[in-house]
């Protein structure tokens, strides 16, 4: 229990935004990424409040989104519960608050203190190792982010957001796999094991022989996550008892079904497949897939109440192409998601003015920058000589400011204009006529 305390990274107030203009809906909107794999979610703590929902609330109680946008979450993330004018964001967030009296029958509403507090830890563990494990699985592995979860994501979203958010969800997922050493896109993955080569030279020893650099697994991690699961749960039907599932299992569901999909190369799937511990939690999918999962993989549109979303504007998806492009803008990205809200959870968080002066002021110094470039590209080169026509001063404009003030005062005729006469600093030779020819003498 000790080691689990140090994964404990799940905020525990719930973050209530109500709305600004609408009217307070009873009927409970779950807002998710969509279907995916054969499955009603891509994601998998989406997956977990899908089914969570539809064990712990009526069917008629609330409806099922498939927005695929996070935007329609004041703190950008998905799963997002809208109800009563509020919105509730995250999976654990949204378990909290169907507990406090919204929900007639809540799966924790028998844990003791100390239970609850093992399973804020044990869903800790589950997020941070199991997201790190799925995203390797999904995103970080060329072949199936090319053949599976790119497509998927091109199904689920509009043109041209289909250029800028799966990318940024799979550079979030590719950060999760920094400390397992496998956050690097060039590799080559190995179908037995999950192990990747660098295709850089090898260093050479003093014996002369090649010194071949270590090859990270994805089997290690695999069988280290699959092992802490099985021994938590022990020989229960679920993670708190024999009796009836709590949040934690449908969260364990979310996480271990989508690492049993299908991939090109399903080295998680075959280590789940071959490990004692892994087997052991393939029953406990099975289990929770035939007695407390309400819906049915072959029957995902019958058995879940999916609701049509409200379809977005042309100017708001291109609001929300701008948004994601400017987050890869250097020196602008990181101030642009802080100030639009991105990881804001605590309750009367305020945007940082400062942090406004500065994206507002980097963008007015990048533009002053390209401005800039634009002048300078536009001047003569350095050393050429600069030839500058003056136009002839007529009437009493000749005489500088004082003849300028008389030549607007009453009796004061301005006489003829003198024919135009070169400036006498240039060494260049005009002649007026209904022709001009320009003769330069140019110093070699």
């Amino acid at each position: 229990m000790g080691l689990l305390l140090g994964f404990i990274e799940i905020t525990t107030s719930v973050w209530i935004q109500p709305l600004a203009s609408g009217k307070p809906s009873r009927l409970m909107e779950l807002h998710v990424w969509g279907e995916a794999f054969g499955l009603p979610s891509i994601d998998p703590e989406c997956l977990a409040a899908i089914s969570y929902l539809g064990y712990v609330v009526p069917q008629n109680e609330w409806s099922l989104i498939a927005s695929n946008d996070v935007s329609v979450s004041p703190d950008y993330v998905l799963p997002a519960l809208h109800h009563n004018g509020a919105w509730i964001s995250g999976y654990l967030n949204i378990v909290r608050y169907l507990a406090s009296d919204i929900s007639p029958t809540p799966a924790d509403g028998d844990l003791t203190e100390a239970q609850r507090a093992d399973a804020l830890a044990y869903a800790s563990y589950l997020s941070s190792r199991g997201s790190a494990l799925l995203s390797f699985l999904l995103y970080v592995s060329p072949s199936a982010w090319t053949e599976l979860t790119r497509p998927a994501y091109s199904s689920l979203l509009r043109f041209p957001l289909t250029w800028t958010v799966p990318l940024k969800l799979r550079s979030a997922a590719i950060a999760k796999t920094e400390h397992l050493g496998l956050d690097h896109l060039a590799a080559d993955i190995d179908p037995e094991d999950g192990s990747s080569e660098s295709k850089t030279t090898a260093p050479v020893t003093a014996t002369g022989f090649l010194r071949l650099p270590a090859r990270p697994s994805i089997a290690e991690p695999a069988r280290r996550f699959f092992l802490t699961l099985a021994e938590l749960r022990g020989n229960k039907t679920y993670f708190f008892g024999d009796e009836k599932p709590t949040a934690l299992d449908f969260l364990a569901f979310g996480y271990l079904r989508l690492l049993r999909v299908r991939t090109p190369h399903p080295f998680v799937e075959r280590c789940m497949t071959r490990n004692h511990a892994g087997s052991r939690l393939i029953k406990f999918l099975d289990t929770m897939q035939k007695g407390v999962i309400q819906w049915k993989e072959d029957k995902i549109q019958d058995t879940l109440p999916w609701t049509t979303p409200v379809a977005q504007s042309v100017v708001a998806v291109t609001s929300r192409f701008v948004s994601n492009a400017t987050e890869h803008v250097p020196g602008v990205g990181d101030s642009w998601k802080s100030w639009r809200g991105d990881g804001v959870k605590e309750p009367g968080s305020m945007r940082d003015p400062a942090q406004v002066l500065f994206a507002v002021g980097a963008a007015v110094a990048g533009l002053a920058a390209v401005g800039s470039a634009v002048v300078f590209k536009a001047l003569s080169p350095f050393g050429n000589a600069t030839h500058r026509w003056e136009a002839p001063k007529g009437g009493l404009y000749q005489f500088g400011d004082i003849g300028a003030i008389f030549n607007g005062l009453p009796g004061f005729d301005a006489p003829a204009a003198a024919p135009p006469v070169p400036s006498p600093m240039e060494r260049d030779t005009v002649y007026q006529g209904e022709k001009v020819e320009v003769a330069v003498d140019v110093e070699p």
